[in-house]
């Protein structure tokens, strides 16, 4: 069934709300940040402060995605408000910049960014600190590409490249319309480091250029996935509202570690588990004898 203009200028409405909301939540973490207290870099703790519960979370987001095996895809009558053609070239490139595949070249430059961040702190081990941001990243990504595998299993909307003649034709693949499967992951991670953003006491403008990537690799990649044929505005736009809601709260999950304060007190902590490390011994003597 063919939507009405009325439909069509709500969903552009939403995305365009949606797009104006992430700006806005960006651009508020700013002032928030400069008026911490802490001057020193910052960097995510384990899950809920313990190692069993980052295992229990990264254990659930990777099974998340298998969910959808135990579902039979659905075949709905819910059509796109406007049949498009199949553009293979459009539908290639979006591989690239969303999807698992995009997320994992969007997650190495964000890793980058979170090293260099960390590295003009001041931190030592910078790139090796960075990788727990890149943990956090991949948590998102799987959880927010199995729950959009499993909205789409139970919707079963028609992709508008195969809608034709008020039906759907194609197999399975073509009822996986909704949400977009390639913008959830990417706004995912978009969705961490703007929590990341919002918790950074100073000097963040690394951390806003990772932010900055991926949600520009996310709006490229719901332009891209529109014109491939492949979703409708709708589609893409709840992928971007739950990828970003996804990834806000994975990041939430993780407390902020102040390595400036561990630091001015003398701790050394590991790169990694961010657990202190003991202080390094110096030689020992010992003196004996009778005087």
């Amino acid at each position: 069934m063919r939507r009405g203009p009325l439909a069509v200028n709500a969903a552009r409405a939403t995305l365009t709300a949606a797009v104006a909301l992430s700006a806005a939540a960006a651009l508020l973490a700013l002032p928030a940040s400069a008026a911490a207290q802490s001057p020193g870099p910052t960097v995510p703790d384990w899950a809920f402060r313990s190692a069993p519960a980052e295992a229990v979370l990264a254990g659930g987001s990777a099974a998340s995605m298998a969910l959808y095996l135990l579902l039979p895809q659905r075949h709905s009558t819910w059509g796109p408000y406007r049949a498009r053609p199949h553009h293979t070239t459009l539908d290639w490139i979006s591989d690239f910049t969303g999807a698992l595949g995009g997320s994992l070249l969007l997650t190495g430059g964000a890793t980058l960014f979170e090293g260099a961040y960390l590295a003009q702190n001041g931190a030592p081990d910078p790139y090796a600190r960075a990788l727990r941001t890149t943990l956090v990243d991949a948590e998102a990504v799987m959880l927010a590409t199995g729950i959009v595998a499993t909205i789409k299993r139970l919707t079963g909307r028609c992709r508008p490249r195969a809608w034709r003649d008020g039906r759907c034709h194609g197999d399975d693949e073509e009822y996986t319309a909704f949400p977009s499967g390639h913008t959830a992951p990417v706004a995912a991670v978009a969705g961490v480091h703007l929590s990341l953003v919002a918790r950074t006491p100073a000097q963040g403008g690394y951390r806003l250029g990772a932010l900055g990537l991926a949600e520009a690799s996310t709006l490229v990649t719901m332009a891209l996935r529109i014109g491939a044929g492949a979703h409708s505005w709708e589609d893409v736009g709840t992928g971007f509202l739950l990828g970003h809601l996804v990834g806000v709260a994975v990041g939430y999950a993780h407390p902020m570690v102040d390595l400036g304060t561990a630091e001015r007190r003398g701790t050394t902590m590991d790169p990694l588990t961010l657990a202190p490390l003991p202080p390094a011994s110096g030689p020992m003597f010992s003196w004996s004898g009778t005087f």
